[in-house]
């Protein structure tokens, strides 16, 4: 399996070397980032790292794989763009002029940036590959997206092009998807700080003491909350308590791609073993002994305990994105909210990134033209009035077919709670419903992982019919904007206990419903008392006559991972709220 976005096209790109060739006194003016010489290509300078020998090397001495592409004309400093790889792929990932029109290097370069495309650490030729391990990979592993390595590495490979005059110091962006997309919000964080392995933080400067900042991040598919990559508790999206449900599918999927890296041997240092992270997680007794790997992941692969203001954002999350969902840019952008009301930060939702996300091309299109005018507005000294308003936001709403050009809008509001602009609030059965650790329909459950082809939103799928714990409204064309809040009262019976949620579409008149929101909410060892849940959300519109089903269940696996005991839980004065265009 891999976590490479669908959006990234490989393309082999080789260079021959060019540098015995030009005359002495061009060489000197031309840019030769980290040495190495530049070619023409698809009308810009492309200079790759073309052996392992020619790698440059981070602040712990590992070798990293990274090309460089340059404008076609110009010796620098240039406004730099870095664009960030997902989780197994390479810095080829966004090297190519075919299938991402809009968003690769030669694009990049060729509206006046340098563009940075590194490997991240642990793969590719970045120590990854057998053949690139060369003694100075010995402790190359990848630590799968810390901000106290693979971020530093970034950092550390920007201050030596700053060093080179080919990178302005202050005119950097980031953006990259999914595993880049996380990169790229850690880096907005930091700002103009590196961290450390000790965890503490200092000043990012170039070898030569050049002070470095970050101008603006554009992350696509990102994460906010290290914890909550692989557990969901179904409250605010930083919350760490209680401890959340494993995200099972998504969870061995992130480790199936992780362990096919370059990997520490299991038992050394907590940062690099990812064996034991995952045979913790997948035990499901998320207690005290497994704390220090949550604390871990809270930490250092996330931004939600980092302090400060943060670079300008525009955050890009899915709707139906079930590995990230929208809660992970909302957990980034209402804090650099609560910080102030004018901050620079704004939001692009959509029925996108990864699966079962549908990723529309005119939807696609048009977020990356606002995400090149937001790089030119701050990169470039645009005015006021090229950047996003403070808090803006803009989404697209799920449709079917999924191979649909498009989604539904777009619409725009000024934040994202003015989004909706009315609610639907429908009650369960004044009768208790009891769920318990066995689920329903295990079937079913299967079916709708996210990482199957009928786990999409627009599968059609016969509900349970044997489970009780279904209660349901009239749908009469509203539109769902936003996430989904579950509000009762709970009587818990037993230990590591949940609650997991699905919102459906059903229409009577082929009894076949639609998967539109879900969730997971971890309950509280024998629990008794109210309880507050936000599934996922969505953009959707329910047709009129369907009818909008809400299904409560003690199981939901394999998207979430069962509950390692025996536990049960009545529910009464249930109620469904849905934020409605």
């Amino acid at each position: 399996m891999t976590l490479v976005p669908r959006l990234a096209r490989r393309a082999a790109l080789t260079v021959a070397a060019l540098a015995a060739l030009v005359p002495a006194t061009s060489a000197a003016a031309d840019p030769a980032p980290f040495g190495h010489a530049c070619a023409p290509q698809n009308g810009v300078r492309f200079c790759p790292t073309n052996d392992l020998a020619s790698r440059p090397h981070s602040f712990d001495g590992t070798p990293l794989d990274v090309d460089v592409t340059l404008p076609p004309t110009g010796d620098g400093p240039f406004p730099t763009i870095l664009l960030l790889h997902g989780l197994g792929g390479t810095k080829t990932s966004f090297e190519t002029t075919t299938g991402n029109e809009d968003y690769n290097n030669s694009f990049f370069a060729q509206h006046g940036y340098a563009v940075v495309t590194p490997t991240a650490r642990g793969f590719g030729n970045s120590c990854g590959t057998p053949a690139s391990r060369t003694p100075d990979c010995a402790t190359g592993w990848t630590r799968l997206g810390d901000m106290r390595y693979e971020v530093r590495d970034i950092q550390t490979l920007v201050g030596q092009l700053v060093d080179e005059g080919v990178t302005d110091p202050h005119r950097i962006g980031s953006t990259g998807i999914s595993y880049g997309g996380g990169f790229s919000t850690m880096l907005a964080f930091l700002k103009d700080r590196v961290r450390l392995p000790d965890g503490t933080y200092a000043p990012w400067t170039s070898p030569r003491g050049t002070p470095i900042s970050l101008t603006a991040a554009w992350p696509r598919w990102l994460w906010s909350n290290g914890e909550s990559i692989f557990t969901r508790n179904g409250r605010d999206p930083w919350s760490r308590t209680p401890t959340g449900v494993e995200a099972q599918a998504y969870a061995g999927g992130i480790f199936a791609v992780g362990l096919s890296g370059f990997t520490a041997p299991t038992g050394g240092d907590l940062s690099t073993d990812l064996t034991r992270w995952k045979a913790q997680l997948d035990s499901g007794r998320l207690d005290a002994s497994v704390q220090p790997t949550l604390d871990n992941s809270y930490k250092y692969h996330g931004v939600a305990g980092v302090a400060g203001t943060p670079a300008p954002l525009l955050l890009q999350s899915g709707w139906t994105d079930a590995l990230f969902p929208v809660g992970q840019a909302l957990g980034a952008y209402d804090h650099i909210r609560s910080l102030s009301k004018v901050a620079p930060v704004a939001l692009q939702l959509g029925d996108l990134g990864h699966d079962p996300g549908a990723n529309h091309p005119k939807d696609i299109r048009a977020f990356d033209a606002q995400g090149l005018n937001f790089f030119d507005a701050w990169l470039k000294g645009g005015t006021a009035g090229d950047k996003p308003k403070p808090g803006a936001v803009t989404a697209y709403t799920t449709v079917c077919p999924r191979n649909a050009p498009a989604g539904g809008g777009p619409y725009t509001a000024g934040s994202y709670a003015a989004l909706a602009r009315s609610s639907l609030t429908f009650a369960g059965p004044s009768k208790a419903m009891k769920i318990t650790s066995k689920g329903g329909d295990a079937k079913l459950a299967a079916s709708l992982s996210p990482l199957t082809p009928t786990g999409t939103h627009c599968a059609p799928h016969a509900l349970d019919t044997t489970n009780k714990t279904q209660f349901a409204t009239a749908a009469r064309g509203q539109t769902l904007l936003g996430q989904t809040v579950l509000t009762g009262r709970v009587a818990v019976r037993g230990r590591y206990g949940q609650l997991d949620a699905r919102l459906w579409d059903l229409n009577p008149r082929t009894g076949k419903a639609r998967l539109i929101d879900r969730g997971a909410y971890r309950l509280n060892d024998n629990f008794r008392g109210t309880f507050r849940f936000t599934l996922d959300g969505n953009g959707y519109k329910f047709a009129k006559g369907h009818r909008i089903v809400v299904e409560l269940l003690g199981r939901d696996a394999p998207t979430y991972g069962p509950s390692p005991t025996a536990f049960s839980a009545t529910l009464t004065k249930v109620k469904a709220m849905l934020p409605l265009r």
